[in-house]
């Protein structure tokens, strides 16, 4: 049996996205592409998965429910092929003994096994859409995408503001969270879960704010070296902008908000660092005099509110640095 292609064809979603998933073990993410976009614009060399930006070569991107579809065709065809060899090889032994007195085969071929391959299908489409900021091309994601299939292109502005949301509309549930835990763990336990999750949500502003402050730094200063929470410090990350610029959070923020936020960001560092429990550095750090030593810091709705007000009021002007715009 020689070599044999079976074409196989693959049919979009009612949208026109295919589906896709990336081939590092590590994150196997599933996404749709629009597939006019990936015949037109998408490398062979290079396809970028929008999860974790892991590159290989166009080839490398079925899903599994792809594979198990193309293996399924082509035991088909295999199928398919034997049956029909059988019927020859046989077929042709029982015609060359007719009329033999001595040897008579006889053949009856079985039920004929036909070959399937109908186009492989997609998941049923998905409700969120993005066209890539940079060329255009056309993807669709469950939750969030980093990176553009096609080029790669960090969409940065983008996934802070959705990373932002997500957090808001997390405080803004937590009442009917903390009904939903009451329910199953009673009052004491959703209490503490609730308050956990409260306080977690600093951590989760500080590290999304991290990120994008770095972001936009390298935009501007693309060879310089920052450490990973040097944007974690307001004042280290004000000082980094001021040395590039000129200009430090200041431009964006008064004195008394770049007061509070920095009071919110120690907040941070001592519930993540120190159990929430105040030591003389938060104080110093912070300038808080509202708390003693050995007290626990408190975290309420307003608290988390208040630090996502001033972190977008501050990346609404250090969007403008890396020559971007917020949506």
């Amino acid at each position: 049996m020689s070599d044999i292609n079976i074409p196989v064809e693959f049919k979009s979603d009612e949208k026109g996205y295919f589906d896709r998933q990336c081939p590092n073990e590590k994150c196997e993410y599933v996404f749709k592409i629009y597939m006019e976009d990936w015949k037109e614009k998408v490398s062979d060399d290079q396809v970028f998965c929008p999860m974790c930006g892991h590159t290989a070569t166009s080839d490398k991107w079925y899903t599994f429910e792809q594979i198990k579809a193309a293996e399924e065709i082509a035991a088909s065809y295999v199928q398919s092929y034997i049956s029909n060899e059988f019927d020859k090889m046989f077929g042709k032994m029982a015609r060359s003994t007719r009329g033999n007195k001595y040897i008579q085969i006889t053949y009856k071929p079985g039920k004929k096994i036909s070959f399937v391959n109908n186009p492989i299908g997609q998941r049923p489409e998905w409700e969120l859409e993005i066209s890539c900021e940079k060329c255009q091309t056309r993807y669709s994601v469950i939750g969030s995408a980093y990176f553009c299939p096609c080029c790669g292109y960090n969409a940065v502005e983008r996934i802070f503001n959705e990373s932002l949301d997500t957090i808001q509309k997390m405080i803004e549930s937590i009442d009917d969270i903390h009904s939903t835990f009451e329910k199953s763990y009673g009052k004491d336990k959703a209490e503490s879960m609730c308050r956990t999750m409260i306080e977690g949500t600093l951590g989760d502003i500080v590290s999304t704010f991290q990120k994008y402050a770095e972001e936009i730094y390298k935009q501007i200063m693309p060879t310089k070296k920052v450490r990973v929470n040097d944007f974690q410090i307001i004042e280290k990350g004000g000082n980094l902008f001021k040395e590039a610029i000129g200009n430090g959070y200041e431009a964006w923020l008064s004195q008394d908000e770049i007061a509070e936020i920095n009071m919110l960001f120690q907040q941070r560092h001592i519930i993540e660092h120190n159990n929430g429990l105040i030591d003389d550095r938060y104080i110093q750090n912070s300038g808080d005099k509202s708390y003693r030593v050995g007290q626990r810091v408190i975290i309420k709705n307003k608290d988390a509110m208040r630090l996502l007000s001033l972190v977008r009021k501050l990346s609404n002007g250090l969007s403008k640095l890396g020559g971007m715009q917020n949506g």
